[in-house]
């Protein structure tokens, strides 16, 4: 046989192999997103049925997987076959934040009601919390709404003579609750008296301040400079928001 015929025919097995496999992934795929969104009333309804059983943690568990399907099959319409409305997401938020105050802690339930801070709804909800009892530590964890019902975090602990903070973040693309998101993350310390401090590496600048609001309670706003490649993080992750503090150790 022709050597050239040979290479030819290996290139076109090459190719249809390719194809077959992102067929496959394609499919594989597809099929998560379906099965994925053809539980979303499952969720709802064992929500429901745990937390009137006042089994909160259960329940818990159940609104989340329904707050963040609820987004990511919205975006998704198209291939799951399933319609969601903003309504949805809203009920969804507000199921988790319930919960979260049902469980005794109120700064998670007031971080999930903010999801939807215009929404009647959460902003009743929101009526209902205890007032926020003021703390003079910065230790804790804060966190910023990220995508399908997830959220960057920034943990705060007290040492000896400083404040250690740790970033995590996440880019959750069009199929990221499946195929899992981009990350970032880095680490810094600032002095005890402060309340302001510089994450630099590179050409990476990020600046964290630490504020006190008298309806959001503590948080850190988060600014980094136009030119973030320098940070390593993963692609389109970013670390700039505000972050309300939802536990305080």
């Amino acid at each position: 046989m022709n050597i050239l015929k040979i290479l030819t025919l290996g290139c076109t097995m090459s190719l249809l192999l390719s194809f077959s496999n992102t067929q496959a992934a394609e499919l594989d795929y597809t099929q998560q997103l379906q099965q994925g969104c053809g539980k979303l009333k499952q969720y709802a309804r064992l929500g429901k049925q745990y937390y009137d059983q006042k089994q909160y943690a259960k329940a818990l568990t159940q609104f989340e997987d329904q707050a963040a399907w609820s987004h990511f099959c919205q975006i998704n319409a198209e291939e799951s076959g399933v319609n969601v409305t903003d309504r949805d997401i809203e009920i969804a938020n507000n199921n988790v934040g319930l919960t979260y105050a049902k469980l005794g802690k109120p700064l998670w339930a007031r971080a999930w009601f903010l999801r939807n801070p215009d929404s009647k709804m959460s902003q009743f909800n929101l009526s209902q919390l205890p007032k926020m009892q003021q703390s003079t530590s910065l230790a804790g964890t804060y966190v910023a709404k990220n995508g399908f019902g997830q959220w960057d975090t920034i943990t705060v602990k007290k040492l000896k003579n400083a404040y250690q903070i740790e970033f995590e973040g996440y880019y959750f693309g069009l199929r990221g609750l499946i195929y899992g998101p981009n990350l970032g993350s880095f680490d810094v310390e600032m002095p005890l008296q402060q309340k302001k401090v510089v994450y630099r590496y590179e050409d990476c600048q990020i600046q964290l301040n630490f504020t006190t609001d008298a309806k959001l309670g503590q948080k850190i706003v988060v600014e980094e400079q136009q030119n973030t490649s320098g940070c390593g993080f993963g692609h389109n992750v970013s670390a700039s928001g505000t972050y309300l503090k939802v536990e305080t150790k």
